[in-house]
């Protein structure tokens, strides 16, 4: 099947034609100009010839002579038609890769979705071209999602101490609730402490945050769990595209620990999802470039999560 390679430099080129892949947000214009700052971003299409459809998609950031994909994101990656022909897919490729060596760049790297977003025949013909392509494996992170189904949360969890929390919530006055109207400067001063407790960095400052709910209303949202009138469980989501719904920052007060608060908002997030409609709910990493948190891994198990592997490639050029 003819196509096209089409090369977009600073976003000059926004085609116009559709696409014919589910998006991801990370990699959409709107995301890419907040994570660029006065770094060159690239972004490689490639156009069906005959019926004009965009069948993949692939930007990257230049900082340091490296190629980042994504510089500033969970993830970016390369996005695809679910039946694109293994040899198209490496046509394209194989056509973005030899400009950026005329960059004089000296390494790509992708920092990939999980695989579970994808089906096991795209999984298969992208680790494929990969591998065709010479690009090495720099690590791996465990993943986390669960397919959303016509079960209730409590039915797809798998850990008897969760369905036990689950079933005692409400006697305990715990409440979940969207916040449409949130305290920006509270809700990040909790994320912040209940990371610093867990030794993880906060990766987004309070105007970061702002901004991100300002600029994209579409694509997060704001969840709380109170008991009584205390704030004891936060979570924010991104909306990845229709189909996926992923937890971005989950915190909690350890005053509350002992009844695993992110038990219930984790509960409440997800009949948020299967209310909206989502296919996948992504619980994240309970990995740190390789390195497993057994504890997290073990936890979100125990909610009926499945792991899917999130794997970073570079190729050194």
């Amino acid at each position: 099947m003819p196509n096209k390679l089409i090369i977009s430099h600073n976003f000059n080129i926004i085609p116009e034609k559709k696409f014919n892949f589910h998006r991801y947000f990370f990699n959409e214009i709107e995301h890419l100009q907040l994570q660029k700052g006065e770094n060159d971003c690239y972004t490689f299409y490639w156009q069906n010839v005959n019926n004009q459809l965009i069948e993949a998609r692939f930007s990257i950031i230049i900082r340091d002579k490296t190629a980042y994909s994504p510089l500033k994101a969970t993830f970016g990656g390369i996005e695809f038609y679910e039946n694109v022909l293994e040899d198209d897919l490496h046509e394209f490729l194989n056509q973005a890769i030899p400009f950026l060596r005329g960059l004089e760049i000296n390494c790509i790297e992708i920092n990939s979705f999980p695989e579970g977003y994808l089906s096991d025949y795209q999984n298969k013909i992208l680790q494929k071209c990969y591998s065709k392509l010479n690009f090495q494996v720099k690590y791996k992170e465990q993943n986390y999602i669960i397919h959303i189904t016509e079960k209730s949360f409590y039915e797809t969890v798998k850990g008897s101490t969760a369905k036990q929390l689950l079933r005692t919530y409400k006697k305990k006055d715990y409440t979940f609730q969207e916040e449409l109207n949130p305290d920006f400067e509270t809700i990040h001063r909790f994320i912040a402490h209940s990371r610093k407790r867990k030794n993880r960095p906060m990766t987004m400052n309070l105007e970061q945050l702002k901004e991100h709910f300002i600029k994209f209303p579409r694509n997060f949202q704001l969840f709380f769990v109170t008991y009584s009138t205390m704030l004891a469980a936060v979570g924010i989501t991104i909306k990845i595209n229709d189909e996926i719904l992923y937890t971005f920052y989950l915190a909690d007060n350890e005053e509350y620990l002992k009844d695993s608060p992110t038990t219930f908002l984790l509960s409440g997030i997800y009949d948020y999802a299967k209310q909206n409609k989502y296919k996948i709910l992504d619980f994240g990493i309970a990995t740190d470039k390789g390195v497993l948190n057994e504890g997290l891994a073990k936890f979100k198990q125990s909610l009926g999560a499945k792991m899917s592997g999130k794997v970073t490639y570079f190729l050194s050029l």
